[in-house]
């Protein structure tokens, strides 16, 4: 059985032969860049030699130089290049290197593969975001433990993003369920031009539907409407940062689907190009403390059922 998973590192666009990037991914400080080749790399974002930071050096045609004493590493297998005082005819030796981790791309996402086992069979978290038209992406790091991110996404988003001109209740349509490794929760909403108070609509012309994972931190929420058809889908890569943050890198884009009864404000947005969605880099804590706790409480559950079954299976 696989001890590993695949984590959602960044942003594609944020990962170049520039500068490296100093991200922290499931607890773990890594540095992104790309090599002379162009090919992606991941190290650990500490020098062996003295444990500086490498996302504080330079990238360079021999790999990544630290800044501190100016040994380069090479970004596909960590081996330490060159160590700038040694003579031409030393050689540098082989126990001076930097933990090289594996990486791959999918839709816009950086992976990089964390803990044992293998990742040949293990399939990308960005493999099930497929982006149509315009899409809107951005990173930040919240004020909030990553296992109250997730649970704050399944009893109550509203505190950790929101949509355009749509106010989402607290009436969950139906029990939590599981799918494709997600514990799935549907919610109504209202467009905010309705007169009635959201809490006395009984036909919910949208659906909020959060899908939280059950092993590592690929989110996916969809604006629906009553139909089920896709309005706008949001994919959000979490995971843990230090002291009690969470790391986060999202995108999203808006579908092309025939909009009834949205207000005026949505149409002009939509023509005007504007994100359709926005994620919450400040979480209000107030509003976090008065959740109640709901669907969140069969997370645990159904991610013992999921790893029983895995145990079973190996």
């Amino acid at each position: 059985m696989t001890t590993g998973n695949w984590w959602t590192a960044a942003l594609r666009e944020s990962v170049n032969g520039e500068r490296p990037l100093a991200v922290v991914c499931n607890g773990e400080a890594l540095v992104l860049f790309r090599n002379a080749a162009g090919e992606l790399c991941a190290l650990e974002d500490r020098c062996p030699h003295r444990r500086v930071p490498l996302a504080l050096g330079t990238v360079t045609p021999k790999g990544l130089q630290c800044g501190y004493h100016g040994w380069t590493f090479s970004g596909t297998t960590g081996m330490c290049t060159t160590i700038p005082n040694l003579r031409e005819d030393e050689r540098v030796p082989s126990r001076y290197g930097a933990r090289a981790y594996r990486v791959a791309e999918s839709n816009g996402f950086v992976h990089v593969w964390l803990g044992e086992g293998s990742p040949a069979d293990v399939p990308l978290p960005g493999a099930d975001y497929q982006p149509r038209g315009s899409e809107f992406s951005g990173a930040a790091v919240v004020n909030i433990a990553h296992d109250e991110y997730l649970a704050a996404m399944l009893d109550g988003p509203e505190c950790l993003l929101e949509f355009g001109s749509v106010r989402m209740t607290d009436f969950f349509l139906g029990d939590p369920r599981v799918e494709s490794g997600h514990l799935v929760v549907d919610r109504g909403a209202v467009w905010t031009m309705r007169m009635l108070p959201a809490a006395f609509v009984i036909d919910h012309p949208l659906i909020v539907r959060t899908a939280v994972p059950l092993e590592g931190g690929t989110i996916r929420v969809e604006l629906l409407d009553a139909d089920e058809v896709p309005l706008v889908t949001v994919y959000i890569a979490s995971s843990v940062n230090r002291r009690g943050t969470t790391s986060l890198c999202w995108r999203g884009f808006r579908h092309d689907a025939r909009v009834v009864g949205a207000p005026l404000r949505w149409h002009l947005a939509r023509r005007r190009e504007c994100a359709p969605f926005r994620i919450h880099q400040m979480i209000d804590g107030a509003a976090l403390a008065a959740l109640l706790v709901a669907p969140s409480r069969d997370l645990a559950a159904a991610r013992a059922a999921q790893r029983a079954l895995m145990s079973d299976a190996a």
